[in-house]
């Protein structure tokens, strides 16, 4: 703890009872945090599963692991800790009781977008609830989709604030009844689904532990350490899951800033940390406020803290006095303006000179160290500004300025499924699918292969239009995409080798549309395009659901890491969390807005009031503009092209800090004075595991490079869908054994067939009955015959992880037993015994080694477990010798380098391997 100041010390070590946290911008929260959770694992002695650790995205959560993996000892399971985003803790809770739960095996979780057409496709069943057409007659909503995205606001805004909530309870509002009817019909349907969103993830979890005391007293023995990072952004029911779980201890320590509480329109409320001390006596809760500023220098904390003094706040913020941790290397303003009193023209030339000043003076190495903000990108200057740097050869990095559907690759693929749907169809009437027609049809018709695919294809749909007894099938829409591959035309827009985001930006894009393909081929349960489902299918994709999508502005590919050679240009919600050392703020023509309409009055209703209702918005634009500004390092910029009159730029609520500031052309800004901090290097751990890295790797490094770095998705397949079947199933019969639980063989079947028909929920393909007949007919006979397995259960499906000089290594073992002191290990198997099992063998030592690591003994023995073979084939014993253990470990480590350092070569084309993998006509191409 020797770089920590006096108050992150403070925070460190004081782990019992309620701690609250005010941790300004750039104040070494995330630090501290990674040091009390070091503290309490290295010094205390307690185990990693009794600590719960909450952050506010999955690239925080990645962070915190793997800065807290070198803090701790090597030989220590972290996999037992609690850490993640709050609804990935949510869904461990959920998962690890899941009888309990309204879910079962297999679930869906439907994404916020998947939600949505969820909600759509039931729209019909929402209408019929009472109060639907007074309902809908106070919102701006027409058409089924627009209704969608209405109910789905109002369904997340219940769930976030908790049924509870008596001002849903005890209303006597129409409408809100009408909500709470709406909200009930939603859940039930999703049920018959075996689906979950988002926002009843958290609901669930906390029904679950508030309505089992026993589920819920367990837990509580178990975490024993509660911290959550930005807890200005937690809605309600996340702070009722929170001090549930905390139980009689009420160790919990929240850490974040009132004042960049952005989320409100998520369901987050700052009065959650504004009154976090009211929970508990007077004096039972220590607050610690860390008010150094590593980030930012001094000239940039005064404006942050002038830009909060705009507005009257009343007791709704804390008071803060921050200084800056940092040697001031600027002897220059480090606060400045970028104006123009003129044309879009002069702005962009004007910001342009900029920029590359810095680069030609080397004040900047990189033009990654410059971010641009904004609070949206609708404003058309916007996309005006990016045109003209990038005309003018500088980069920008911009994935939310919601032109995915305007690329090359898109647009290509989109011309293409054309090519082969349109006839007969009145597609093309519309201009965007025509101009992709007209786009694509240019570059197919060079393609010779292409042009026969596409007559083949369409050849089979007029035998489905035509003849009456027509069994063609072309396949689903994903299966047409991944055909693509086999044209020249199309393996233009793909590069698996291309290492820069921005130059390899289609490859990304593509992943992306395989699974919206996918999605979509899932949603409407489209295994094989045939006759019954030729004109629905595609006139629902090219009708509807492309145009929904197109409506929404999807985003492109997001990296984790800020590209280098490029500018970024981000919302300010997206910049949370991160930092740049020279930050340009725009959007200074926004102002807030009090809008005082039914669907405002009723939001109002819903909530339970805190802040004055006519300060909210004032407050929240203050909030949102100050978390844009304090990003800055170096360097922050205002910037506008100004104007007077009527339409004032910039809005007065600017006026005030932008007029004092100094235009970068005055004389009272040095240029030669100005430092620049570079960008930090991201030394992140990543997190491997036998059978989703080094097995594909070793199969073909080039897929693996497609699914796991560009992320396309993987057609299931039968054997998939047998293996989880499989082991879904065993792992219902091994957990009930281990509890002692009695089970009968109808239980088992009624549990098998309930896994089958919720994995069909997710997949298009059908398997012969006979088969899973077969399957359960051997999984009963485990479950009758094998008691010399199924009477020493130690373990089954445990996670197991462990830490290794550049990567952490995790696994799932089926089952491990324990008999007269001695640890064995079963992995179960639904194919046959391959001539080649060496990949199996792979797998058994890599747990061999993780179990043996967990419980500090050697694991005495490994077995393959085959359930569809016959009984003299059905067991194999593993080598797992310290020896073959340790070369099996030295190849992993191989293999993780490999990857970590974007090795993804092919010597060659390999015919077992090759011949019928999509990729074949690439790798001819490329190797």
């Amino acid at each position: 703890m020797e770089n920590l100041n006096e108050r992150q010390k403070e925070v460190v070590n004081q782990i019992d009872g309620p701690v609250l946290v005010i941790a300004g911008p750039g104040s070494g929260k995330t630090k501290t945090m990674i040091e009390r959770v070091a503290h309490i694992l290295n010094q205390k002695g307690v185990e990693p599963e009794n600590i719960l650790l909450a952050t506010f995205t999955e690239k925080a959560s990645k962070e915190l692991i793997s800065r807290i993996s070198k803090k701790i000892k090597n030989t220590m399971d972290i996999s037992g800790m609690y850490i993640g985003t709050i609804h990935s803790i949510c869904l461990r809770i959920i998962d690890e009781n899941l009888e309990y739960s309204f879910l079962e095996k297999n679930y869906k979780i439907f994404d916020d977008l998947e939600q949505r057409f969820f909600i759509y496709s039931k729209i019909k069943e929402f209408e019929k609830i009472e109060g639907y057409r007074e309902f809908i007659l106070t919102t701006e909503s027409s058409g089924a989709w627009k209704k969608a995205g209405e109910f789905q606001k109002w369904i997340d805004r219940i769930n976030e604030e908790g049924l509870s909530n008596k001002k849903i309870l005890d209303t006597t509002d129409e409408n809100i009844k009408f909500l709470k009817r709406l909200h009930k019909r939603y859940v039930e349907l999703l049920r018959e689904e075996n689906g979950v969103d988002f926002s009843n993830i958290q609901l669930e979890c906390y029904r679950i532990l508030s309505e089992n005391p026993e589920v819920l007293r367990k837990l509580q023995e178990k975490i024993k350490y509660i911290m959550i990072d930005e807890y200005q952004d937690t809605n309600k029911i996340q702070e009722k899951l929170f001090f549930l779980i905390a139980g009689d201890r009420k160790n919990i320590c929240v850490v974040g800033d009132d004042d960049q509480g952005i989320y409100r329109f998520r369901g987050a409320t700052v009065r959650n940390i504004l009154e976090f001390q009211k929970n508990f006596k007077e004096g039972q809760c220590k607050k610690v406020e860390l008010n150094i500023n590593y980030r930012s220098n001094q000239d940039i904390i005064e404006f942050c803290e002038k830009w909060m003094e705009g507005t009257n706040w009343d007791n709704w913020r804390y008071k803060k006095e921050i200084i800056s941790g940092r040697e001031d290397i600027n002897q220059c303003s480090g606060v400045v303006k970028i104006s123009v009193n003129g044309s879009q023209r002069q702005w962009n030339e004007k910001i342009y000179k900029f920029i590359s000043y810095l680069k030609a003076s080397r004040k900047i190495d990189d033009y990654n160290q410059i971010a641009f903000l904004f609070r949206s990108f609708k404003d058309s200057k916007i996309k005006y500004l990016v045109e003209y740097l990038e005309k003018n050869g500088i980069k920008v990095y911009c994935p939310r300025s919601g032109n995915f559907f305007e690329r090359d690759e898109i647009r290509f693929v989109i011309g293409f499924l054309l090519c082969i749907f349109h006839q007969g169809k009145d597609y093309l009437l519309e201009q965007y699918y025509n101009e992709c027609y007209i786009y694509a049809r240019k570059e197919i018709v060079l393609d010779e292969e292409a042009v026969e695919y596409i007559k083949d294809i369409r050849e089979k749909i007029t035998d489905m239009v035509e003849n009456e007894n027509s069994q063609e099938k072309i396949g689903s829409f994903l299966d047409i995409f991944y055909n693509l591959f086999n044209f020249k035309c199309f393996l233009k827009y793909i590069n698996l080798f291309e290492e820069d985001i921005l130059q390899n930006r289609t490859t990304y894009n593509l992943g992306i549309f395989s699974d919206i393909l996918l999605k979509f081929d899932i949603l409407c349960k489209v295994g094989d395009i045939n006759k019954k489902n030729l004109k629905k299918v595609s006139d629902y994709f090219f009708n509807h659901h492309l145009k929904y999508l197109k409506e929404i502005k999807l985003h492109e590919y997001e990296s984790e890491e800020t590209p280098k050679g490029a500018v970024s240009f981000l919302t300010i919600h997206q910049a949370k969390g991160l930092e740049f050392p020279i930050v340009i703020i725009g959007s200074l023509d926004n102002e807030p807005h009090v809008f005082d309409t039914p669907q405002k009055k009723l939001e109002f209703e819903i909530l339970e009031e805190f802040e004055p209702k006519s300060k909210i918005d004032i407050y929240d634009f203050y909030r949102l503009y100050y978390t844009g500004f304090s990003r800055a390092k170096n360097l922050l910029a205002l910037t506008c092209i100004e104007s007077q009159g009527d339409y004032k730029v910039p809005k007065p609520i600017f006026k005030k800090v932008y007029d004092e500031l100094n235009d970068i052309r005055s004389e009272n800004f040095k240029y030669h004075r100005l430092e620049i901090d570079k960008i930090d290097e991201s030394k992140r751990k990543d997190i491997f595991s036998f059978t989703s890295h080094i097995a594909l790797y070793e199969k073909c490094p080039l897929l693996y490079n497609f699914f796991r770095k560009y992320k396309f998705v993987e057609k299931s397949t039968r054997e998939a869908i047998i293996g989880v079947l499989a082991h879904d199933t065993l792992e219902y019969i091994n957990k009930n054994l281990k509890r002692n639980n009695l089970i009968t063989i109808e239980e088992i079947k009624d549990e098998y067939y309930k896994n089958y028909n919720n994995i069909l929920r997710q997949n298009t393909i059908k398997i012969d009955e006979k088969i899973i007949s077969k399957l359960l007919e051997n999984i009963i006979k485990y479950f009758i015959e094998y008691k010399n397995i199924t009477s020493f259960i130690k373990e089954n499906e445990i996670k197991i992880s462990f830490i290794r000089e550049n990567y952490i290594i995790e696994g799932i073992a089926d089952l491990v037993l324990e008999k007269d002191g001695e640890i064995e290990i079963i992995d179960f198997k639904t194919g046959r015994v391959a001539q080649d099992i060496s990949s199996y063998e792979a797998q058994l030592r890599i747990y061999a080694y993780l179990i043996g690591e967990k419980y500090k003994k050697t694991v005495k023995r490994a077995r393959l477990f085959y359930i569809n073979e016959r009984e003299d084939r059905k067991i194999i014993e593993i080598d797992i010798s310290q020896e073959a253990i340790t070369e099996t470990i030295k190849n992993f480590d191989i293999v993780t380098n490999k990857i970590l350092n974007n090795y993804f070569d092919c010597d060659e084309l390999k015919k077992e391997r090759c011949e019928n993998c999509f990729l074949k006509k690439y790798c001819e191409k490329t190797l």
